[in-house]
């Protein structure tokens, strides 16, 4: 079995936690586990909006950092962004959306996708609900960098998964622009893909099956999962209960795995 993650911004999202239990299960137990690194080859994500502090080198470095500790503690195997995408994707993507007059920021599309719709959840969180009409000089700016964004993770997710060739997709927060962009990429490419998400109101982790539209919820949440054992005999019954759920939820069990 062959399975690919994408997790842009580490534990920053709660919901990390149950995907790399889940991966680091599924790696353990025979699958082939990939990621795609989020290696700091966007020119914008919202993990800055997340935990607060401006996105600069250190942040980046953080990050990638992060999420390589969480690959290594889960037995993945990782190929950069920046690995999957070319000069001439990142020349050709940046004129085009750097040339668009504001007025037509609203309908331009990639790939059939509407931007502003594919980045309109972490857009309107930032903006505070404003419109593109209402904008600042700096805010546009920011907003066409989310679109110059997005159009390179779609890039990168395309050749990534055709590189892996898998056939099921752990991807953390589709309302996420990051996440978002993979999704499309995984359904164009007809794999089971199944996405984690944290719900604030209820502080609980949701899966939902892209596939089946069938949802898993449990209220388990845990921190800085690198530093328990990554061996899941060693994990206590509680979370070895949550993941066994989880999995069987996806489809996975051992005849599948192996």
């Amino acid at each position: 079995m062959k399975v690919v993650v994408y997790a842009p911004y580490g534990e920053a999202h709660k919901e990390a936690s149950l995907l790399y239990l889940v991966a680091n299960y599924l790696a353990k137990n025979g699958a082939e586990v990939s990621q795609m690194l989020c290696d700091g080859a966007v020119p914008v994500c919202g993990r800055d909006r997340l935990v607060g502090e401006d996105r600069g080198p250190f942040l980046c470095s953080r990050c990638i950092s992060e999420q390589e500790q969480l690959i290594s503690w889960s037995g993945l195997t990782a190929r950069g962004v920046s690995r999957e995408i070319t000069p001439d994707d990142v020349r050709t993507a940046s004129r085009w959306i750097l040339g668009v007059p504001r007025e037509d920021l609203a309908r331009i599309e990639f790939r059939g996708v509407n931007l502003w719709s594919a980045c309109k959840t972490e857009l309107l969180a930032r903006f505070e609900g404003r419109d593109i009409g209402a904008l600042s000089q700096s805010e546009e700016s920011d907003l066409r960098a989310f679109f110059i964004t997005y159009t390179r993770v779609a890039i990168a997710s395309e050749r990534f998964i055709k590189r892996a060739e898998p056939t099921l997709a752990l991807v953390s927060s589709i309302r996420d622009p990051l996440s978002h962009a993979f999704v499309l990429q995984a359904n164009q490419a007809k794999l089971d893909t199944a996405v984690f998400s944290f719900d604030q109101r209820t502080s609980t982790v949701s899966i939902e099956s892209l596939s089946t539209r069938k949802t898993y919820a449990t209220s388990l949440v845990l921190e800085n999962i690198a530093s328990m054992r990554n061996d899941p005999r060693t994990w206590g019954p509680e979370i070895t209960a949550v993941v066994h759920e989880a999995v069987t939820f996806l489809g996975c069990g051992a005849d599948r795995v192996v």
